[in-house]
């Protein structure tokens, strides 16, 4: 059938571009398009991309069902579905371009920070029908933050119509955002740390350089006007434990400014000047001795440096001091974070079109099924003060945790030196994870009381700490993308709990493992899926599973199935994953390692005993994907192993 063609070779797009809500599944059942078994089936299904591939599975092979959702999306203000199912691929009422769609994905995290929606915005989108009311509402209620309301807008318009982005961009410039509008089609915002000796009024200063933002959009008086005279665009700023600036650079030239004025301190000193103005409406007082105590420091995360770098070529370490210099060669490091970001912005070339499955790159692990050139690097050990717990590597730095103490080991990559760092609010770490985009490690704490447990939020470049309670069932803490997901045990059943950097739970997932499951580790793959070793407590077999989001399993297979094995996964198995999605599994009682894809149909062994692994409790890959960090808990020591590059020469012979 020509629809059941048009659904399956557009599928990707629909399932980003519908929104199947409440209202929608009312109207198909009214109109004979779902019987009341789908109407079950479709309701109970939690995830939107779920309910979507549900319902394209049913049109497939039902007419009836394919037209009554045709018209129902035309009815529902979501005609840019219908003219897609109806074979329409040009012009303005169609879904955004793949590409346009990923330049929203990338901006939106920054973006939804500099634009100012108020009343006459929503009205002119809304009044165009470039949103649907449902997106309205969503937008409008329910939404305690303007940056919430933003994403909400960016989402909408990123599910809609080339025509919706259109009337965005013309709203925005209406509305004298003209640098918000611009990037929704090209240029990059770059976030500055601006720290200030008097923290207790870094919120207050934040919220006085919103407000001179959007009074200059307004061609009012404005403090900040003077960086816009240099060709300075300072569009948003937000408190997160400093204040972050968010400039926008619409060509490299602008962004090449911005690069100097860094560089040699102009962009500092104007800083000062307006931070200066902006304090006595920050703090309601004017006199001069209080001005005269603010002291402020401008920083760079690594990766926005890094961004500069790509769009001008200028090394702003080269010409500013940066903190990292202290202890690494900053030349190393900047090496493997390009590396890295590279890898980044070609990962959607390295997905197979049929399943969806992350193919490791070929530069990072050989392909064959043992890797024969690794070899071991280096050994260094670590404190004995406490039983060392786990690691994770972020970035340039490898930190360890330890067991019963407040006391972090940090070890640079480059040269395996350490300095210690305090945080006193862990008290009985059981494990860690990193997260790349948000420059932060995630530590799972034991309270005091031994009957409460907490997730701990330590950001790199700030040293800021947050932290939000779990359930005390917790066993391991992992991170995909800037969601941070625990593995748990809870009344016999292994969940995986999905939440958010600041803490607020998205969902729970509940796996259909028995309930005899005795020890449970999840690592969520760039897929969607997740990749699980669950331990049986009766055998003690040990199993590695993919896992759908909705908890179903899809691929099972044992661990060494002749084996009797511990009733604790970090026994014998281990499950990490590094910044390009390349999942990792670490075989204590063999000294093994390999890299797994999330279908389980690729296994490639990295390093093994043969090599001088031994007893691995943990394991990471860095960034430039040539070096494996190993460790070893009793003897309290990490392994250094290179891993080969070859890939088809290996396969060829």
């Amino acid at each position: 059938m020509a629809h059941a063609c048009v659904i399956r070779d557009n599928i990707e797009t629909l399932l980003r571009c519908t929104n199947v809500n409440v209202h929608v599944i009312a109207c198909l059942k009214a109109y004979g398009g779902l019987t009341e078994d789908q109407v079950s089936e479709i309701v109970a299904e939690q995830s939107l991309r779920n309910r979507c591939l549900t319902l394209y599975r049913w049109m497939q092979t039902s007419i009836e069902t394919y037209n009554c959702f045709v018209q129902v999306m035309e009815e529902n203000q979501q005609e840019h579905v219908s003219n897609l199912l109806k074979g329409e691929t040009n012009g303005l009422h169609v879904p955004l371009s793949s590409k346009t769609y990923q330049r929203l994905d990338r901006v939106k995290p920054k973006l939804m920070f500099t634009i100012y929606l108020n009343d006459e915005l929503t009205a002119n989108l809304k009044s165009k029908h470039a949103l649907s009311e449902t997106d309205y509402q969503d937008i409008i209620y329910g939404k305690t933050q303007p940056y919430e309301q933003n994403w909400s807008l960016l989402t909408a318009i990123q599910r809609r119509s080339e025509y919706s982005l259109r009337c965005l961009k013309d709203a925005l410039l209406e509305t004298h955002q003209s640098d918000a509008a611009n990037c929704l089609e090209k240029g990059d915002i770059i976030a500055m740390h601006l720290n200030t000796n008097r923290p207790e009024i870094e919120r207050q200063l934040s919220t006085a350089i919103s407000q001179d933002v959007s009074a200059e959009l307004s061609s009012e008086y404005s403090a900040i006007s003077e960086l816009s005279e240099h060709g300075l665009h300072l569009v948003g700023a937000r408190p997160d434990k400093s204040i972050l600036l968010y400039f926008y650079c619409s060509e490299t030239i602008a962004a090449t400014v911005l690069a100097k004025s860094y560089s040699s301190g102009l962009l500092q000193s104007l800083l000062d000047s307006v931070l200066n103005r902006l304090l006595s409406r920050a703090t309601n007082q004017a006199t001069s001795s209080t001005i005269n105590q603010l002291e402020t420091s401008l920083s760079l995360d690594v990766e926005e440096a890094l961004l500069i770098e790509e769009i001008t070529g200028l090394d702003v370490f080269k010409t500013k001091k940066h903190p990292l210099e202290k202890e690494i060669d900053a030349r190393f490091e900047l090496k493997a974070l390009r590396a890295a970001l590279q890898r980044k912005e070609k990962k959607s070339s390295e997905m197979h079109e049929d399943d969806g499955r992350y193919i490791l790159p070929s530069h990072q692990i050989s392909s064959s099924s043992q890797s024969k050139d690794a070899a071991l690097l280096k050994e260094f050990p670590l404190s004995k003060h406490s039983p060392v717990v786990a690691m994770a590597l972020l970035m340039d730095e490898l930190y360890v945790i330890h067991s019963r103490s407040s006391t972090i080991e940090v070890f640079s990559c480059a040269n395996y030196r350490c300095k210690t760092q305090q945080v006193t609010i862990v008290t009985d770490a059981k494990d860690v994870a990193s997260c790349s985009p948000d420059n932060c490690i995630y530590i799972l704490n034991t309270l005091t009381d031994r009957k409460s447990m907490e997730i701990v939020r330590l950001a790199k470049a700030s040293n800021g700490i947050e932290y939000w309670k779990v359930p005390c069932d917790s066993r391991h803490i992992s991170v995909s993308g800037v969601n941070v997901f625990l593995s748990l045990i809870l009344k016999g059943n292994a969940q995986i709990l999905e939440y958010t950097r600041k803490g607020s739970l998205l969902r729970t997932i509940v796996s259909d493992l028995p309930k005899q499951v005795s020890d449970f580790q999840a690592i969520r793959a760039k897929t969607g899926r997740f990749v699980c070793i669950a331990v049986d407590g009766s055998s003690g077999k040990r199993k590695l599973l993919s896992v759908d989001d909705d908890g179903t399993t899809v691929h099972s297979t044992e661990i060494d199935p002749d084996r009797q094995g511990s009733s604790s996964v970090e026994d014998h198995n281990f499950l990490t994953s590094d910044s390009n999605g390349c999942i990792l599994v670490s075989d204590k009682r063999s000294s093994k390692v390999w890299a797994v894809d999330s279908n389980l149909e690729q296994r490639t062994e990295l390093v093994s005993a043969q090599h001088h692994l031994v007893n691995p409790d943990g394991v990471a890959l860095d960034d430039t994907g040539e070096r494996l960090f190993a460790l070893n808990k009793s003897k309290a020591v990490v392994q250094v192993f290179r891993i080969s590059r070859r890939t088809s020469e290996t396969k060829a012979k």
